[in-house]
C-alpha cells in the first residue's frame, strides 16, 4: 500500500543548447522523507550509442543494468526495468539536474563526476553482531528514550534472536493527545501483503492454484487478464496499475468503498504496460489475489487469516478489516503539536494493507515463515527476491550495508511498519510507528546502527514553540531567478508551512533563529527577513528566494 505521500519542492535547471560529455561515472544521492540513498550511474560510449550500469552501494548492489541510455541535445534518459526506475536529467556544466521515478514516486537527482566508480566503498565495511547483545540493547533503549522525551516518536519495537524475543518496547503514546491503555495494535499497511502471498502459496502447494495460471480464469473483465499470470502479481510484473490511488481525489479510499466501484476503477486504470516487461508495484495486483484466494477457498479473507496464522500460531493480537478491531493506536502527524490524522477505511483495502497488530506478533510470523512452518522451504525460496530484484513474490529485501534483511515494509497514510529477517544473523526486527517526525528510514537506521555497534549521531530536535506573531515576517509569496518555482510561506494553525508551485503544502520545524526545516521533504529554509530573502537547502543545493 503507499506510503505517506512523499512531499518535496521539484528543482528544475535551465540547459544549454551544445552537447556536452556524458561519459563517465556520476554519483547522486536520493533523499525520500529524510533518508539518503546513494547512486551511481557508470556511463560508456561505443559505436552503437551509449550503455550505462548503476550502483547502489548503501544497498552493497553493483552493475545494475540500465536497459536504455539516450543522450541527446544535453538530455539524459535512463531506463531500469528490474527496478521500475526511470532518471531524466539535464547537463549543464559538471552537473546532470533531474529526477528520478521509481513506483509512481518521483524525487530530485542530482549527478556530479564520481572520481573513482564505486567511490562509497568506505561506507559498505562488513558489519558483524556484536557477541554481548545487552550492550546493543542498552544503546537502542537509549536511543528510544531520547525520542520519547524529545516528543520526536511514537510506537513500538521488538528485536528477536534465535525466535526469541531480546527486546520490547512501546513509546512515546503518552505524549500523544489521545492516550489510552486499551490500545496494543496497529496497522501494519503493506506488510500484510506478506500474509496474502504466504496464503496463495499454500494453495499452490495443495494444488488448488498455479503460478502460471491466468487472471482471466478468475476475472475476465480485467484489462490484459489473459496475459498476466498469478506469478506476475504476486512480484508486481502484471502491468496493473495502482486502485489505491483515486483519479480525481488521490486519497479516495479514506472514505467507504465497495468492491464495485473498486473493480470499476481498475478497469478504468487499465494495464500500465505489457506483463513482464517492467515492475511496477501495483496494489491492484494483491487487491486480485485476495478475492483470488476467496474464490479458490470459498473463505474469507478473516477465515484464511485464522486457519493459516492466527490458530496455528496462537495470536491474540491480530486482526483484519472485518473485525473492525477497537483496540488499534490513532495515527498522528506533528504540526507544531501532534495532531490526529484521518487514513483509510480499511475495508477498502483487504488483503493489501488492512492487517492490525503488534511488532512482537510481526516477529513470531516472519520468524515461523523462515523456518518453513508456515509455507514449504521450497515456496519461501519461491518467494524470496532474486539476484539483484528487491521484491519476490510477497517479500522484499531491506538491506542494511552487508547485512539483508528479508520481508516487508508497510505504511498507511498515518502509520509506518516494519518486518523483516537476517537469516545469517537469525535476528528479526519489527516495528509500528503510529506518529514520526524523524521518518520511519532514519528510526529503522538507527535502531541497525546501535545493534551492529556502528557509529551513529542521534537526529537534533528543537521543541521550542514560536509564537505565530514571531512567524509573520516569514509569510509571503517567493520567487528564484534560478528556477522556475514560486514558494508560499504561510501560518496555519499557528505553525508556518511551505508550499511550492503546484504541489502539496507541508509543515516547516523550528531549527534555530530564522532556521526551519520538514525531514519529510528533506529540505531545510533559511529566512533573511532584513533581505527579503529565503535559501533553500535540498539535495545539497542552495537556492536563494526573494519575496514579491
Amino acid at each position: 500500500m503507499k506510503t505517506k505521500l512523499s512531499i518535496f519542492l521539484m528543482l528544475i535547471c535551465f540547459t544549454s543548447f551544445f552537447s556536452q560529455e556524458i561519459t563517465g561515472s556520476w554519483k547522486g544521492e536520493l533523499n525520500f522523507q529524510g533518508s539518503k540513498l546513494p547512486l551511481i550511474f557508470n556511463i560508456k560510449k561505443d559505436k552503437e550509442g551509449y550503455t550505462s550500469t548503476a550502483d547502489s552501494p548503501l544497498q552493497q548492489v553493483k552493475d545494475i543494468p540500465v536497459d536504455k541510455t539516450v543522450f541527446e541535445k544535453n538530455k539524459l534518459t535512463l531506463e531500469i526495468s528490474s527496478i521500475g526506475g526511470i532518471y531524466t536529467g539535464m547537463l549543464e556544466g559538471k552537473k546532470i539536474t533531474g529526477t528520478f521515478s521509481q513506483n509512481g514516486i518521483s524525487l530530485p537527482l542530482i549527478l556530479e563526476p564520481s572520481i573513482e566508480k564505486g567511490n562509497y566503498a568506505a561506507k559498505n565495511e562488513t558489519l558483524q553482531l556484536p557477541q554481548n547483545l545487552n550492550e546493543s540493547i542498552k544503546r537502542i533503549d537509549d536511543f528510544i528514550s531520547y525520542l520519547e522525551k524529545n516528543n520526536a516518536e511514537a510506537g513500538e519495537v521488538s528485536l528477536f534472536k534465535n525466535g526469541k524475543e531480546i527486546y520490547k518496547r512501546n513509546f512515546g503514546q503518552q505524549n500523544l493527545p489521545s492516550s489510552s491503555e486499551k490500545h496494543s495494535a496497529f496497522q501494519i499497511g503493506s506488510v500484510t501483503k506478506t500474509m496474502t502471498a504466504s496464503m496463495i502459496f499454500k494453495l499452490i502447494e495443495k494444488k488448488q492454484l498455479n503460478l502460471y495460471d491466468k487472471l482471466s480464469k478468475f476475472f475476465p473483465e480485467v484489462p490484459n487478464a489473459e496475459k498476466i499470470t498469478i506469478s506476475q502479481m504476486l512480484n508486481h510484473t502484471s502491468g496493473l496499475g495502482d486502485y489505491v490511488q483515486g483519479k480525481d481525489d488521490i486519497m479516495w479510499l479514506i472514505n467507504k468503498s465497495d468492491d464495485k466501484k473498486i473493480m470499476a476503477h481498475i478497469k478504468e486504470q487499465g494495464s500500465v504496460f505489457e506483463p513482464s516487461t517492467d515492475k511496477r508495484y501495483s496494489n491492484t495486483g494483491y487487491y486480485l489475489l485476495t478475492k483470488i484466494l476467496e474464490k479458490v477457498t470459498k473463505k474469507t479473507y478473516a477465515e484464511n487469516l485464522k486457519e493459516t496464522f492466527t490458530t496455528p500460531l496462537q495470536l491474540n493480537n491480530f486482526y483484519t478489516a472485518s473485525q473492525n478491531p477497537a483496540n488499534v493506536y490513532l495515527p498522528y502527524d506533528f504540526i507544531g503539536k501532534w495532531i490526529s490524522k484521518k487514513d483509510f477505511d480499511f475495508n477498502n483495502v483487504v488483503g493489501v494493507g488492512d492487517i492490525a497488530t503488534d511488532p512482537t506478533t510481526l516477529n513470531i510470523i516472519i520468524n515461523h515463515i523462515f523456518e518453513g512452518e508456515i509455507v514449504s522451504q521450497a515456496s519461501l525460496s519461491e518467494m524470496m527476491p532474486k539476484g539483484n530484484d528487491n521484491f519476490g513474490k510477497g517479500i522484499i529485501t531491506v538491506p542494511f550495508f552487508s547485512k539483508k534483511y528479508y520481508g516487508h515494509s508497510g505504511g498507511t497514510y498515518g502509520t509506518n511498519s516494519l518486518m523483516v529477517y537476517n537469516p545469517e544473523d537469525k535476528i528479526s526486527f519489527s516495528y509500528s510507528l503510529n506518529a514520526d517526525r524523524i521518518g520511519a528510514n532514519n528510526f529503522a537506521i538507527g535502531v541497525l546502527s546501535l545493534l551492529y555497534n556502528k557509529e551513529y549521531e542521534y537526529p537534533k530536535l528543537n521543541n521550542e514553540k514560536i509564537p505565530a506573531s514571531d512567524l509573520q515576517k516569514y509569510t509571503g509569496e517567493y520567487s528564484s531567478k534560478e528556477i522556475p518555482l514560486g514558494l508560499k510561506i504561510f501560518i496555519e494553525d499557528d505553525s508556518l508551512f511551505a508550499q511550492g508551485t503546484n504541489q502539496p503544502e507541508f509543515p516547516l520545524e523550528y531549527v534555530e533563529k530564522d532556521q526551519f526545516k520538514s525531514d519529510n521533504a528533506g529540505a531545510k529554509i533559511i529566512f533573511t527577513p532584513e533581505k527579503k530573502q529565503l535559501t533553500l537547502i535540498q539535495n545539497g543545493n542552495s537556492l536563494i528566494f526573494d519575496k514579491k
